[in-house]
């Protein structure tokens, strides 16, 4: 116990000379000239090396190597099959990372997580994005669950009154963002101890895109090596738990998490804050990265690298926000956490359903009338899916899953379910039940609502954009 006690001594003593705190490291000395300078090259790209599918007898653009239910074999990797497949999660706590763990789950099933490209998360989403962006066998039913109902909330509240850790709140810039990258670096983001970084990201997993918000600019900021190339910053250095953490630094519970920018001679920095601040469901980078690719092979005369168009797979756990606090007297500190973040994300969520509005009407072709938007918007509300053409002529598919389409569905459990998922708060913590529940919306929602769509995209995929004459199995 002595020798516990003068080992966190020293570690306090380390924190209070080390000044001012940031994970990320830098990537080239700056005397370098810019054309110089070496860029990241982490399986985090927006701009990731995509080419244009060819269709030859020895490798035909129609993926028959993948078998449903299977991991496909990545000797063709899925964004060359001329369809761009981005998965969006939204933000919500271990509501969202259970919820969309059990979707993903669902969508592998009936073989359409296999072709995703790209994975942009934010929050609570960024945790089962990264969790599956870095697992191998541990990604199945039995570890994710155990794994993702962790109590990280209350591992944080327990490290934060910890005396040591209180001395190095005050004498440093050592913060509760710094102890939740440690929380998630202790129970999921570590190999035999030694935490995971953007160089342990799997190749034969999407492209993994976790957003901010730069609370300077209220901008995006999205971990990917175009944004570390600016900072000149070496992302395949940085904990993976630094970036979860501040995709999930919910305004006043949280600090923002503190990035150095190295691109310059001064001291300057970037301060992260919750991604669902600019966009709660992560849609906006993946649109982004789809629209820049097109736009930059037509500008160097390239071949288009989607020909096929693009589809879109949003999950959102966004539900109303119900404290159920009006029956006490006095508050405690835990109630008056998990009432700020519900609060705080629930002022998010209102904007989900504008920016998938927002996503419709910017993709729209311009000879669209306002009356055919409008019905489009309606369709994907209502349906949670929808077919339509962009303004470079591609097709597009959109999957919009949510915890809110559960009330419209004929076949519940029982009684009061749509209500019980709504009542699961926007927190850290989360119980068994509550997680049980979730995979029975994930399961209801795709056997009842989304299979057929998801199994028609899947043969749409695996031939070249085009239905076979054949139906897509049950």
């Amino acid at each position: 116990m002595r020798m516990m006690h003068e080992l966190r001594l020293v570690v306090v003593g380390l924190l209070i000379l080390s000044g001012c705190s940031y994970p990320n490291r830098q990537l080239n000395g700056p005397s370098l000239l810019l054309e110089q300078r070496q860029k990241n090259h982490t399986r985090s790209a927006v701009f990731a090396d995509v080419t244009a599918p060819q269709e030859t007898e020895t490798s035909p653009l129609r993926t028959d190597r993948i078998v449903r239910g299977s991991k496909p074999d990545f000797s063709m990797p899925p964004d060359q099959d001329g369809t761009f497949v981005g998965l969006a999660i939204s933000g919500g706590g271990s509501r969202s990372a259970n919820f969309s763990a059990a979707c993903m789950f669902q969508l592998e099933r009936v073989g359409l997580l296999q072709h995703v490209d790209y994975i942009s998360s934010v929050s609570g989403g960024s945790v089962v994005a990264a969790y599956y962006c870095t697992k191998g066998s541990e990604w199945n039913p039995k570890d994710v669950q155990y794994n993702l109902t962790r109590p990280f909330a209350s591992m944080l509240l327990e490290r934060t009154l910890l005396p040591w850790n209180q001395v190095a709140f005050y004498f440093s810039d050592y913060d509760r963002s710094d102890l939740l990258a440690g929380v998630f670096s202790d129970t999921l983001f570590n190999r035999y101890g030694k935490p995971l970084t953007y160089a342990d990201l799997r190749p034969d997993r999407p492209r993994l895109l976790i957003n901010a918000t730069d609370l300077q600019s209220g901008r995006r900021f999205v971990f990917c090596n175009e944004s570390f190339d600016l900072l000149n910053s070496n992302l395949s250095q940085l904990p993976i738990s630094y970036a979860v953490a501040a995709s999930a630094a919910v305004p006043v519970v949280l600090h923002p998490v503190t990035l150095r920018d190295f691109s310059t001679t001064f001291h300057q920095y970037r301060h992260l804050i919750d991604g669902g601040v600019s966009d709660n469901l992560g849609v906006q980078t993946l649109i982004e990265t789809y629209s820049a690719q097109i736009r930059t092979a037509q500008r160097v005369g390239q071949a288009d690298p989607y020909p096929n168009g693009a589809v879109l797979i949003v999950l959102d756990a966004s539900t109303r926000f119900n404290p159920e606090i009006s029956s006490e007297s006095d508050v405690g500190i835990i109630e008056s956490i998990k009432a700020a973040v519900g609060l705080s994300t629930a002022l998010v969520n209102r904007t989900s359903s504008a920016t998938m509005a927002e996503t419709i009407v910017n993709s729209a072709q311009d000879q669209e009338t306002a009356a055919q938007l409008r019905d489009q918007i309606r369709q994907l509300n209502d349906d949670g899916f929808l077919r339509m053409t962009d303004r470079t002529g591609h097709p597009v598919r959109i999957i919009y899953m949510t915890i809110s389409q559960i009330n419209k569905l004929p076949n519940l459990p029982f009684v009061g379910f749509s209500e019980s998922l709504n009542s699961i708060a926007t927190y850290f913590n989360i119980s068994s039940s509550e997680t049980y529940h979730l995979y029975e919306a994930a399961d209801l929602l795709m056997r009842e609502k989304f299979e057929p769509h998801a199994r028609e995209i899947v043969n749409e995929i695996e031939h070249g954009g085009k239905s076979s004459t054949r139906p897509a199995s049950p």
